[in-house]
């Protein structure tokens, strides 16, 4: 990446007993002015970057929540997302295909995450599925942005061009109140899709072979399904619950006896031993490849965050070591300004930011002010990075991000972790939403850094 443009700024301290105040990269904090002194030049830059791999499912890593669909940004772009998953036999209540059911359809049910979907609510939507190749996966490894798994030519269904249904449904099945008035369970808003009878009876002739039914067995002969949007972008980007009451294949037969038929069904659930992810094509806008193209002078006025696999926004601090040995951090605080597009109300912006640094190996670190912030009773609003209303210099109403990096800070004061930070979506690979942000050398709205040390 090509580094050029310095914002330069007189770092001020503020003299007051022992503690010092400034604000870096920004406005003085309203404190003794009369003790005013310039100690030293600091410099913000700020830049959007795209990290060169996403991790989007490994041992280790758990998501529940995945985003399926070809989303058309207006400003950033489009981005397509694949979803592919396994599914698992409940090894406790194995299925069990008498020979004399009758075999009536195999369904998929993926029961939506109403806070991931993102765009137009009302945009359609078309699928296809596809069977992917058994044996292809490997429950030990991990997969990056842009992996995708290998599958069958044979298309098992398509939903056709829809509009997805959000509302809730009520299950007169099921009574979970009797006094004073009964009522009735609601059911969360799935879209259900009728498979091919070809995998039916796959799976049922795979249950009635006299084979071990463990998962092993099962998942060697059956590598999962892909999900793939087609005819284009659209106006919005789906997200879909894994941990949903409903979100598995349903295998629906039924027994008649003595002239009673019974109804019965089977769920092949996914389960968190199951490989599955949602798998980023991104297709930026010219303005988002110029901006990464030109690093922090591109990224001076203006910068760029994006769930899935868009960008992030780097904070550098370039002389912070300069401190080393001299302060105490005792609070510091990074604000960012929103800068707000015309499509905010279809498109709003990122509901959470963290901040994370990238070590020695190459791999992005959450800070510590963020996990103490969210295992503290305070929890997350501690930290910071929810979007919130403000009256800017001229009296206008604006949105920032606001973040506590006490701590984060003075090791980077120290010299112990790199003078870089970045803001990036929390749960991005589990989120579309994404924001525009006014950079380091904005003339108004610029990013800055207000911190109170004691001088040691």
């Amino acid at each position: 990446m090509k580094l050029a443009g310095v914002y330069t700024i007189i770092l001020l301290l503020i003299l007051a007993g022992c503690t010092e105040s400034t604000t870096v990269g920004g406005e003085i904090l309203d404190q003794d002015q009369s003790a005013l002194v310039a100690i030293d030049t600091l410099t913000i830059r700020t830049a959007t970057v795209t990290p060169d791999e996403l991790v989007i499912h490994s041992p280790n890593i758990q998501f529940d929540t995945y985003l399926c669909g070809h989303l058309d940004d207006p400003v950033f772009g489009s981005v397509r997302a694949d979803f592919y998953t396994q599914f698992q036999v409940n090894e406790n209540a194995l299925p069990v295909y008498p020979d004399s059911a009758t075999i009536d359809s195999l369904v998929l049910i993926l029961e939506y995450n109403l806070e991931g979907i993102y765009g137009d609510s009302t945009a359609t939507q078309e699928f296809e599925i596809y069977r992917i190749i058994s044996n292809s996966t490997d429950t030990d490894s991990t997969y990056v942005s842009g992996n995708e798994l290998p599958f069958e030519s044979t298309l098992l269904a398509t939903t056709g061009i829809f509009m997805p249904d959000y509302t809730e449904r009520v299950d007169s099945s099921i009574i979970t109140s009797t006094t004073p008035d009964t009522t009735y369970a609601t059911i969360d808003p799935f879209l259900s899709i009728k498979l091919d009878t070809s995998l039916m009876n796959a799976l049922v002739a795979l249950n009635r072979s006299g084979d071990d039914q463990s998962n092993e067995t099962f998942l060697s002969n059956f590598g999962g399904l892909a999900i793939r949007p087609v005819g284009g972008p659209t106006g919005s980007m789906l997200s879909f619950n894994r941990l949903g009451a409903r979100t598995g294949l349903r295998l629906h037969y039924h027994v008649e006896d003595d002239g009673e038929v019974n109804n019965l069904f089977y769920d092949y659930g996914i389960l968190t031993t199951s490989v599955r992810f949602s798998s980023f094509d991104n297709n930026p806008n010219p303005d988002i490849i110029a901006a990464e193209a030109d690093g922090f002078a591109g990224g001076g006025m203006q910068t760029y965050i994006q769930g899935m696999d868009g960008p992030n926004t780097l904070v550098q601090l370039p002389y912070i070591t300069n401190f080393g040995g001299e302060v105490l951090v005792n609070n510091a605080e990074l604000t960012v300004t929103i800068k707000e597009t015309p499509d905010v109300d279809l498109f709003p912006p990122v509901t959470q930011i963290i901040v994370l640094y990238e070590n020695e190996e190459g791999n992005f670190i959450i800070i510590e002010d963020f996990l103490f912030a969210v295992n503290s009773v305070a929890g997350i609003g501690a930290f910071g990075g929810q979007p919130e209303s403000f009256t800017g210099p001229n009296g206008e109403l604006l949105t920032r991000y606001q973040m506590k990096l006490s701590g984060h800070l003075q090791k980077m004061i120290d010299g112990e972790l790199p003078n870089e930070i970045y803001l990036r979506v929390f749960r991005k690979t589990e989120r579309a939403n994404r924001v525009v942000l006014y950079g380091a050398e904005h003339p108004q709205y610029p990013v800055t850094l207000r911190a109170n040390f004691t001088n040691l």
